[in-house]
């Protein structure tokens, strides 16, 4: 995670770990991201509890009230050849439109939904 000094926004910098592919490590990435002590620090004297919470909160909201015209941007990352699983889908002589992406946005229509199923995780509704 990058901060902005000038507006101090939280700007997500490691694009090659998006869609999930955290899992595919050899040693798998189980969590979204690491709310470490150094960014809790950061935060000031209300931690994670006060801005950061909020601004979560009202994301969620953002992202589940804008649901089909997020779904309909990230699609379009199905049919992208520069992406990592078309390339890898091509080398080894597959179709474009292999099922890994297909599976990737079903768990992000999920999640929009609140079902979150992680690495040994039960379904939960957030």
């Amino acid at each position: 995670i990058l901060v902005d000094k000038s507006r101090g926004d939280c700007v997500h910098v490691d694009f090659s770990l998006l869609f999930d592919k955290g899992l595919d490590l050899e040693t798998p990435e189980c969590v979204p991201f690491r709310l470490t002590q150094n960014l809790v620090d950061g935060m000031g004297i209300a931690g994670c509890e006060g801005m950061f919470v909020k601004s979560c909160e009202i994301t969620l909201h953002l992202l589940r009230s804008n649901k089909e015209a997020l779904m309909s941007v990230l699609e379009t990352f199905v049919h992208d050849p520069l992406l990592e699983w078309t390339v890898a889908a091509r080398r080894h002589g597959q179709d474009n439109a292999s099922s890994r992406p297909h599976i990737v946005l079903e768990k992000i229509r999920s999640r929009l939904q609140g079902v979150v199923v992680g690495v040994g995780a039960a379904p939960s509704l957030p």
